[in-house]
């Protein structure tokens, strides 16, 4: 009885019961539909949001972030251009880097391969960082070591100890015979395992190793390997002098950071329907409310209620629906979210495996829950508008003539 009076009446029509709560029971399946879409939309999210971090974290932590070199993929003396990037804000660390096409042998089968010739001295390396204590000691002081990653070594059969054979075209020379390609025995020091398709193509070797297997100059690399704060960032990168070249990560590995983007837009996308069927749900069941409820309207009028306070009437009760489904949605999501490998657990189901990790991966980013939890609270209020204003232009004498 302490109430303002739109509000009692608000939330009196929004839990109206008896032969006429139709509408109510329309309205209370509206609010599970959002209460759903928005717990479902948030838990997608979140997923999505994990993979695409995993996803970021395992590859481009891995593979060179930009490379400057040039035509001939071949400087002379790569460290020199490292003061280009000095004060640009974006690189963390620069180093010189050799990469080729090459052909792994084993025992008994053949397999091509990306070669990478790194200083084992570099701390920056994700590859290196990755790398067990002896595996790394042994890669750093023993000559002509080779790292492979696990794919690369199942498909050759080989362990570590095992020798190989690296050919390589691009340091091929001329004989009596023919053009011959540049080769060389490698120790299988040991193996690195990323979680991504980098285990299947990529072979690790000392710079120095490297340099000579191409049959470099003395200080000759393929490039400057780059370092990026946040590898997205390539844009902010200074523009190079004349005769040099950039190349990034977004030339190989592009297309599937653009995939995933695409299926997270796509499935927010589509859970975002469901909202909106929700909230046309909410606005159908106000729509019926008001003509049950006509009569009611204009007594309540003619007894001096403003058509500004009737609007507001079902305002709230439209508003209750829309603002209970979202802050019940909006915790479910969170509580799923928190508690997600129990859950699954729980279930039976079990993607720890695809996930490439202990743990499924989840990362709730603040702005995109906010962004979540407004535009539903404004989409139910925008759904509840039309209703509100068709209440309020109700006539009093047309609505009672016939009572």
């Amino acid at each position: 009885m302490f109430q303002p009076l739109t509000l009692m009446l608000g939330l009196r029509y929004a839990g109206a019961r008896g032969r006429r709560s139709f509408a109510s029971f329309v309205s209370g399946f509206s609010t599970v539909g959002i209460l759903l879409g928005v717990a479902a939309l948030i838990l997608v999210s979140a997923v999505m949001n994990g993979f695409e971090q995993q996803l970021k974290d395992r590859m481009l932590g891995v593979i060179p972030h930009a490379l400057v070199t040039n035509d001939q993929r071949r400087l002379a003396d790569p460290g020199q251009y490292a003061a280009l990037f000095g004060n640009a804000g974006v690189v963390k660390a620069a180093a010189p880097f050799i990469s080729a096409e090459a052909m792994v042998q084993g025992p008994g089968h053949l397999t091509g391969a990306e070669l990478y010739g790194l200083d084992p001295a570099n701390s920056q390396d994700g590859l290196l960082q990755g790398l067990d204590p002896r595996t790394r000691e042994y890669f750093e002081y023993l000559p002509y070591g080779l790292v492979m990653g696990v794919g690369i070594a199942r498909n050759l059969g080989v362990v570590p100890g095992d020798q190989v054979r690296v050919t390589v075209t691009e340091g091929s020379r001329f004989t009596p015979l023919g053009r011959v390609p540049s080769q060389r025995i490698f120790t299988l020091v040991g193996t690195f395992s990323t979680g991504n398709d980098v285990d299947n193509q990529v072979v690790l070797a000392r710079l120095e190793d490297a340099a000579r297997l191409l049959r470099y100059g003395e200080g000759e690399a393929s490039g400057l390997r780059l370092w990026l704060n946040d590898p997205f960032e390539l844009e902010r990168l200074p523009a190079l002098p004349e005769g040099l070249v950039l190349e990034s990560w977004r030339e190989s590995r592009g297309e599937l950071f653009q995939a995933v983007a695409m299926e997270k837009r796509l499935m927010s996308l589509m859970l975002a329907l469901i909202i909106l069927v929700a909230a046309f749900n909410i606005l159908s069941a106000m729509v019926m409310v008001v003509t049950d409820k006509e009569a009611e309207i204009a007594m309540l009028q003619t007894l001096g209620l403003s058509r500004e306070r009737v609007m507001a009437v079902f305002m709230i009760q439209g508003g209750f629906s829309g603002v209970l489904g979202s802050l019940l949605g909006f915790g479910l999501g969170l509580l799923l979210c928190l508690n997600l490998d129990g859950v699954l657990n729980a279930l039976g189901i079990n993607f720890y495996s695809a996930a490439g990790g202990s743990q499924l991966p989840v990362q709730l980013l603040p702005g995109q829950l906010a962004l979540i939890l407004i535009s539903t609270l404004l989409l139910c209020v925008l759904a509840s508008l039309y209703p509100a204003w068709r209440a309020s232009r109700v006539h009093p004498a047309e609505a009672l003539r016939y009572e």
